[in-house]
């Protein structure tokens, strides 16, 4: 006979895994124990040898859904047992994870579909495999006593399988049936209540049918919905949001409906239909519905994350509109106050439902590529995410992101911690959600800082707020954040060139960089980034009007390079022209960002002098682009300084789709020249890699020439990964 002690070290707690492994123990009879502990679950296993090592195998391979293993010891154990049980729990405090909220799994679903079942239709089904948790929770250890759920009371059927270790809803914190737990209801803006539970599911549909939009709560917050068939209805939202161009997310019942509305590959479609139940952004195939996403050949697609969202769909057959409830810039509103605050001139009536969210989480977007997600923001189902990494400095760091599509990180003995997307920290509701959050993490994990690092930049609202609280905050350049984010989720340890392509970023010399290109080396000692390349620096005229009113960007090029553009300036009154050239003379500001030269460019070609929504411009070009056309425009480098002048002159003069295709295809031949000239392997990163008709040329470049190249994982492509690029130098310093 043989006696082990088993530690798990992973995503191992709150996610069915003490049940788990109860039930192959007793499928190899064994018998032993099963516990948490603050480094995840520790199993002894008491019986013969075969079954003790059919035990472990099973263990790593047949894992539940949610549960992520990063390490397995096993060592001998002197004790036996008379039978195997679940015990107490021991210190689950400090570094236990908060998991982020998951979509409906498949077994919830098909119960939510069966007339036979207790739970048919209910608008809360979850089980250990899915539904909410860090919506919900106040502290850990994660009971139903720390989450929002403590004011709902069990009936005997659902607590009899909260109690039952070998039923997937074995301490299951959000269980709940149609006799028991939280209730929807509808209400107008008055707070009057117009109908509850099923009547209200209908009452809701029916005003969806008749043009309404309706604010509908969901797992992390409210979404603001209609009917995405109904040009009236999604004009009328366009017009009340002040949302005259940017694309809507769209919610569908499943991947028959999605299909009707867009492209879809194996990968897609596993995506689509994943526990995460992303947005993913596809190749739209209907150009009747443009009014969705206008001038764009992409539509965002996710299916209904919750039974809540599919109970809306068994009295409506057609797509929703379902964008987070918000102002511009500001959180996803969880409160029915709220929104009648902040959004009661937009909605006409709100699915409201009483289990409070706590925590609010905006939902997840990507793009595929290549058999591989690119996150565009991670939120829902990806974070809040503990990890454990393989650096081994006993210290606690934080690290503050950047200002503009922020999520922060936190490194403790080990482990690294990172928040869900937060979004841009220059309003108040914001920066309340950032520095709350951070506190809420303190508070949990017991975190006392050793050290923060911040963005170079000086007037950040984050670092302002720490140094105003007496904190020395280390700082690190934006762009090599980037870079270093990469390498470390890939765990590079080869020299590399790496390619930081944004739209801002305070550079070490003062000016606004954003086409940066680092040849990085040392990375397993103290790594260092040598910038050797960049785009030639232009005037950022009107400095951050610049960013809307693009043409500004475009003038300033024309001028730098000397260039006729008559049908630019076409465009302008002598008057307005004179003013241009006034404000060029007059420019403080200058930048290297690609980002703004994607603008002035779609600008140029496109006749679009201002945007509305962030990266329109890139976008528009992006949908213009045609893979069939060889044309690539030229970009000389001399002494480091990447020079646009050639692809701004050829553009005057030819089409919108000849010049849209040479230009994107000749920014991926530059990097896969520079990497070929410098045969090193290649790090991609910053928001202008969201193009992906870039991206994707440029991977078909590197793969020619047997290059290997490097994207973000589990952070999105743009400033998210901002904050693991600051641990990660933090940590090697």
């Amino acid at each position: 006979m043989k006696s082990l002690k088993i530690s798990v070290f992973g995503l191992v707690q709150g996610v069915g895994f003490r049940p788990f492994v109860y039930s192959l123990a007793l499928k190899f009879n064994l018998k032993g124990e099963v516990y948490n502990d603050d480094e995840g679950v520790k199993i002894s296993i008491y019986g013969n040898q075969k079954n003790c090592d059919d035990f472990i195998n099973a263990l790593k391979s047949n894992l539940p859904p949610l549960a992520r293993i990063d390490d397995i010891k096993i060592t001998p154990n002197d004790k036996k047992f008379d039978d195997f049980r679940i015990i107490s729990s021991k210190n689950t405090r400090k570094f236990a994870a908060i998991l982020p909220d998951f979509a409906i799994c498949d077994e919830c679903k098909n119960e939510f579909y069966d007339k036979k079942n207790r739970r048919y239709h209910h608008p809360f089904i979850n089980c250990t495999n899915c539904g909410p948790r860090f919506s919900i929770i106040k502290s850990l250890p994660y009971d139903r006593k720390n989450t929002t759920m403590t004011k709902f009371e069990m009936c005997e059927l659902c607590k009899k399988e909260y109690l039952d270790p070998q039923n997937r809803r074995y301490h299951a914190q959000p269980i709940a049936c149609n006799n028991c737990g939280p209730k929807v209801f509808l209400r107008d803006l008055n707070a009057q209540i117009l109908a509850q539970s099923k009547d209200a599911i209908i009452k809701a549909s029916n005003a969806i049918k008749n043009g309404k939009i309706i604010a509908v709560k969901g797992l992390g917050g409210f979404h603001l919905v209609c009917d995405a068939t109904n040009k009236n209805a999604v004009n009328l939202l366009r017009t009340r949001k002040n949302r005259p161009h940017k694309p809507f997310a769209i919610m569908v019942k499943d991947e028959n409906m999605a299909k009707k509305l867009a492209q879809i590959n194996k990968f897609e479609s596993q995506m689509l239909n994943s526990n995460l139940k992303p947005i993913v952004l596809l190749e739209s195939q209907t150009k009747e519905l443009e009014w969705l996403a206008p001038n764009l050949d992409k539509i965002g697609l996710f299916i209904a994350p919750t039974s809540l969202h599919l109970l809306l769909f068994e009295y409506l057959d057609f797509p929703l509109v379902a964008t987070s409830a918000n102002i511009s810039g500001e959180p996803i509103i969880t409160s029915f106050d709220d929104i009648c605050q902040k959004l009661g001139g937009v909605v006409d009536l709100v699915l409201d439902n009483d289990r409070d969210i706590l925590n609010p989480s905006d939902d997840s977007i990507c793009f595929c590529i290549d058999e591989q997600a690119l996150w565009i923001r991670t939120s829902r189902g990806i974070k809040p995410q503990i990890k454990k990494s393989n650096l081994n400095k006993n210290s606690c760091i934080l690290a503050l992101g950047s200002e503009l599509k922020n999520q922060f990180a936190i490194y403790k003995d080990g482990l690294i911690f990172s928040s869900p997307y937060i979004g841009d920290l220059g309003n108040i509701a914001s920066i309340q959600r950032y520095l709350s959050l951070i506190h809420r993490f303190c508070e949990i994990y017991e975190f006392k800082f050793d050290s923060i690092i911040g963005d170079l930049h000086p007037n950040f609202h984050a670092t302002k707020h720490f140094e105003n609280h007496n904190f020395q905050i280390q700082k690190l350049q934006h762009h090599k954040s980037h870079i270093y984010s990469v390498a470390f989720e890939n765990s590079v340890n080869s020299d590399f060139l790496g390619f930081a392509f944004d739209g801002t970023g305070y550079g070490e010399d003062g000016i606004i960089w954003g086409g940066e290109v680092f040849l990085g080396t040392n990375l397993n000692n103290t790594p260092n980034l040598q910038r050797i390349a960049h785009f030639d620096e232009f005037a950022m005229i009107g400095s951050q009007k610049a960013i809307k009113n693009i043409f500004y960007l475009t003038h300033a090029i024309l001028q730098k390079y000397e260039l006729k553009a008559e049908k630019f300036y076409g465009r302008f009154s002598k008057n307005e022209i004179v003013n241009l050239n006034a404000a060029l003379k007059n420019a403080k500001i200058h930048t290297t960002s690609l980002g703004r030269v994607f603008d002035a460019f779609a600008c140029l070609v496109c006749g679009i002098n201002e945007i509305t929504y962030e990266a329109q411009a890139p976008m528009i070009l992006e949908s213009l682009y045609d893979e069939n056309i060889s044309v690539c425009y030229d970009f000389d480098i001399q002494n480091g300084v990447i020079n646009f002048k050639n692809a701004f002159k050829r553009a005057i003069n030819d089409d919108k789709i000849t010049a849209a295709t040479g230009f994107i295809n000749g920014i991926a031949k530059l990097i896969a020249d520079l990497a070929i000239l410098h045969q090193k392997p290649v790090i991609l990163s910053g928001g202008v890699f969201l193009n992906k008709a870039l991206l994707k040329q440029t991977i078909n470049l590197l793969k020619q020439a047997n290059l290997e190249y490097y994207l973000p994982q589990n952070c999105g492509v743009g400033d998210e990964n901002i904050a693991l690029g600051q641990l990660f130098w933090a940590l090697k310093q």
